[in-house]
C-alpha cells in the first residue's frame, strides 16, 4: 500500500515525539539516579554491619541493603549500580557502612571489597586451648568447634601434620592473622598451620633429620624450650641441656610438662604436680612427651635446630627470667638451695613491717 505524503509526515512527527519523550525520560531517570547516588540516607543514624553471602545477585544485594536501612530504594540502587557498570562486580563479605551514607559510598565499599577484617594474634607459647579462646573472642568461631577440628584426624592429615601428632598443638604458628567473617574454623586453622609449614621450610626439615629428629620431635622439643625460656639468649642453651639429657637417656624433668594436661591449670607448679601420672610428665617418663605442650615460636624452633653445645645437664630458674646452669647434680642442688634462700629472703622482706 502506498502511503500519502501527509501520512508520512504524521508518522514521522509521532516517531520524533516518541524519540524526544524517550530521551526526556532517559535524561530524567539519569538525573534521578545521579542525585540518588549523591544523596545521604539519614535514616541510618549509626554505622551498621551487613554480611553479603557469596553468590548473592546485585538485585538481592540491593534488597538486603534496603532491608537493613543502608539505602532508601533497592530498585534505584540496583539501576545506579548498573549505570556505573559494577552491578556484576559486587563482592561478598561483611561490611561496615558509615552513618548516613550516600549510595555512591555504599557502592564503592562493595565494589572495592572493603570488608571488615578480624585480627587474631597468637603469642609464642600459646596452647591449643588458648588459640581456641582467642579465635572465639572475635566471634568468628566457637572455641569448642576450633578444638574439635584441631583434633580431627582427616583434617589434620589434609594439612600434612605428622600422624603421630595428637592434635594441631605445636603446628599453629604464633603470628598475627587477618580473617574475614566468611572464614570458618577450618579456614582459620588451615591458615595458621600453612604458616607453620612456610616457616618450617624443607631446609629446616633436612636439618632436623640431620640431627636425628623427625619434624614432630623437633616441634615437641621446641615447645619445651618455649615454656622454659624467658630470655632469648638462653634458648639455644636450654635446648642444648635437653639434647644432652636425651643423649644420656636422662629424664628431661621439664616442669611445664607435668601440668600440660591439667584442665585450666593456673598457679605455681608443686611437688605433687611433678609426681602425678601423665604421659606428658617428663619427671616420670624418659624421652620426649607424646606431643608439643604449646605452640613454639620462631626463636624456639631456631634454638633447637641450632642448639648450643654445652657441658650443662641442669638448670634452675633464678626467678628473674634467667637461669643458673650446672654440669653436675651437686652443682645443681647448690644452685637450687641458693635460689630457695633468695626466695625466702624476698618473702621475709615483703612481710616485714
Amino acid at each position: 500500500m502506498v502511503r500519502s505524503g501527509g501520512q508520512r509526515i504524521w508518522i514521522g512527527t509521532v516517531s520524533l515525539w516518541l524519540l524526544l519523550a524517550s530521551i526526556a525520560l532517559g535524561v530524567g531517570f539519569g538525573l534521578r539516579l545521579f542525585f540518588f547516588g549523591l544523596t545521604p540516607w539519614p535514616s541510618l543514624k549509626a554505622s551498621a554491619k551487613v554480611l553479603i553471602r557469596p553468590g548473592t545477585s546485585a538485585r538481592a544485594v540491593a534488597a538486603q541493603l534496603a532491608k537493613e536501612g543502608i539505602v532508601s530504594d533497592p530498585n534505584l540502587f540496583y539501576w545506579y549500580a548498573r549505570a556505573r557498570g559494577v552491578a556484576g562486580q559486587l563482592k561478598a563479605g561483611e561490611y561496615q557502612f558509615p552513618a548516613a551514607p550516600t549510595p555512591n559510598i555504599v557502592l564503592d565499599i562493595l565494589f572495592e571489597g572493603r570488608v571488615v577484617v578480624y585480627r587474631v594474634t597468637i603469642p609464642e607459647g600459646a596452647s591449643l586451648k588458648d588459640v581456641a579462646r582467642l579465635v572465639a573472642a572475635t566471634d568468628l568461631a566457637d572455641a569448642d568447634d576450633v578444638l574439635q577440628w584441631a583434633q580431627d584426624r582427616h583434617f589434620m592429615s589434609s594439612l600434612d601434620v605428622p600422624p603421630e601428632a595428637p592434635s594441631l598443638e605445636g603446628y599453629i604458628f604464633p603470628e598475627t592473622y587477618v580473617f574475614w567473617r566468611t572464614d570458618g574454623p577450618q579456614d582459620i586453622l588451615r591458615r595458621m598451620v600453612l604458616e607453620f609449614w612456610r616457616r618450617f621450610s624443607p631446609e629446616r626439615q633436612a636439618r632436623a633429620r640431620q640431627m636425628g629428629f623427625s619434624v614432630h620431635e623437633t616441634v615437641t622439643l621446641a615447645s619445651l624450650v618455649e615454656k622454659e625460656a624467658v630470655k632469648d639468649e638462653e634458648r639455644p642453651l636450654i635446648a642444648g641441656v635437653f639434647l644432652n639429657r636425651l643423649q644420656r637417656h636422662m629424664p628431661l624433668q621439664s616442669d611445664p610438662t607435668a601440668v600440660y594436661d591439667l584442665e585450666n591449670f593456673n598457679g605455681p607448679i608443686l611437688r605433687r604436680h611433678l609426681e602425678r601420672e601423665s604421659p606428658y610428665n617428663t619427671y616420670l617418663h624418659k624421652g620426649l612427651p607424646p606431643g608439643p605442650i604449646c605452640n613454639p615460636g620462631e626463636k624456639s624452633l631456631q634454638a633447637v635446630l641450632n642448639a648450643k653445645k654445652t657441658p650443662y645437664l641442669y638448670f634452675v630458674s633464678n626467678n628473674d627470667g634467667t637461669h643458673t646452669f650446672s654440669r653436675t647434680y651437686r652443682e645443681h642442688m647448690k644452685a637450687v638451695a641458693r635460689v630457695r634462700a633468695m626466695k625466702q629472703e624476698d618473702q621475709k622482706s615483703e612481710t616485714a613491717p
